[in-house]
């Protein structure tokens, strides 16, 4: 009867140099992880591409390269209207779009979009403008969107005071993120108000 005998197991030495080598390379990949993660919000959170070009509207009193004027006309409806433009590579959602406030001599109403670019268009119940849902803006694309505001609140105000819109507010989402951003418009558009006896009073 023949005996097998066991061989006497093998051990790794330990070797703290070694162990010490691999957690500072799984720390420098874990570094390096973190970064390109912080990298990408970071961009995201600041990723704004959108601005406006090619204004156009309502009947105005006059006008010159930078501002359009229009006399306040209590309960008449102004619209305006620009391009909304992508300047960016990638896709944002607009999910709103706000020009002024309740409280405010231009009172907003509606806004309408136009999906294949028909600039300078702002007719009611124009067949190319559609009611405002949100939509997806591809890179280096542009939306037309016409602004319908009715004249109101003038009693809010001094006597033959003006209120100058300069910008509106866009909410919208980027790989992810929904932010809301101020976006010059092309042209200011100024409200100049009536004198007190011309602006309706609460009764």
């Amino acid at each position: 009867m023949s005996v097998a005998r066991k061989s006497a197991g093998t051990f790794a030495a330990y070797d703290p140099v070694a162990r010490w080598t691999a957690r500072a390379w799984a720390a420098v990949a874990y570094l390096a992880v973190f970064t390109v993660m912080a990298g990408i919000v970071l961009f995201a959170v600041r990723y704004q591409p959108l601005s406006a070009a090619n204004f156009a509207s309502g009947p105005v009193t006059r006008s010159d390269a930078k501002t359009f004027v229009v006399e306040y006309a209590d309960g008449e409806i102004f619209s305006f209207g620009f391009l909304l433009v992508n300047d960016g590579p990638l896709p944002v959602k607009i999910r709103e779009i706000q020009m002024s406030g309740r409280n405010e001599p231009l009172l907003p109403v509606k806004i309408e979009t136009a999906a294949k670019r028909y600039a300078g268009r702002l007719g009611e119940g124009d067949g190319s403008l559609d009611r405002f849902l949100p939509f997806t803006l591809a890179g280096g694309d542009r939306r037309w969107i016409v602004v319908r505001t009715e004249f109101a609140n003038c009693d809010h105000f001094e006597p033959g005071a003006f209120q100058t819109y300069t910008r509106f507010q866009v909410t919208y989402t980027a790989l992810a993120f929904t932010k809301h951003a101020w976006v010059a418009l092309p042209k200011d558009v100024r409200v100049d108000l009536p004198s007190a006896p011309a602006c309706p009073r609460p009764s």
